[in-house]
């Protein structure tokens, strides 16, 4: 069981993290796996938290906004109770610009979920490490016995530099100008070339 669900919770959220780079066949897999979980955690009954860290962009530069976006799913058969989320982004590496990387629910019943986003910005250009997040939650009020999942890690998080944002920006007015030079080239250089004589031209010819 413990494996099976492992298994199924990695296909989930490498699916959910990535969008639409995972192919159709994993997204299959993923969707499939998740069906059997959620029919498992119903049949063990209470409740039963998934947790997904996304990035909002497909890019990230140094000094720009990146917006996380944590995803909480109850696929359990009972609510549960005092969740906290708490996840680390290195002072060093990164600035919180808004939101918090912490947040605390009473109640998530079963079969609902919820979203919480904090906004970062990288210091510097580079391969950042990032971790992944803790959630703690509670099969019933005022229990003493507290549950733990983490989120899926999104490994290194590339950061490009600011010249490689000016480079992705960039109208490129220069290549386009000579493409369309070349473009007239191509099609006036053969109508020139055929072009039939002139009637003064044909005149001298005969002559």
């Amino acid at each position: 069981l413990g494996l099976m669900v492992g298994v199924c919770v990695l296909g989930f959220l490498r699916l959910c993290a990535w969008g639409d780079g995972g192919s159709v066949r994993f997204g299959v897999f993923a969707a499939v796996c998740l069906g059997l979980m959620v029919g498992v955690c119903v049949a063990e009954g209470g409740a039963h938290l998934l947790v997904q860290k996304a990035m909002l962009t497909n890019k990230h530069f140094a000094g720009s906004d990146v917006p996380v976006r944590y995803r909480i799913f109850n696929v359990g058969s009972g609510a549960a109770y005092d969740v906290q989320l708490e996840d680390e982004w290195s002072p060093e590496e990164f600035e919180t610009v808004s939101g918090l990387s912490t947040g605390n629910w009473a109640k998530i019943p079963a079969g609902g979920n919820i979203s919480h986003i904090v906004v970062v910005k990288a210091h510097t250009y580079g391969y950042k490490t990032t971790s992944a997040a803790r959630v703690t939650f509670k099969q019933a009020p005022g229990s003493d016995e507290t549950h733990v999942v983490h989120s899926n890690d999104l490994g290194l998080m590339p950061v490009l530099s600011v010249k490689d944002d000016d480079k992705s920006s960039n109208p490129h007015l220069a290549e386009w100008g000579l493409f369309l030079l070349g473009a007239i080239a191509l099609v006036a250089l053969p109508i020139v070339l055929l072009r039939p004589p002139a009637p003064s031209d044909a005149k001298k010819k005969m002559k």
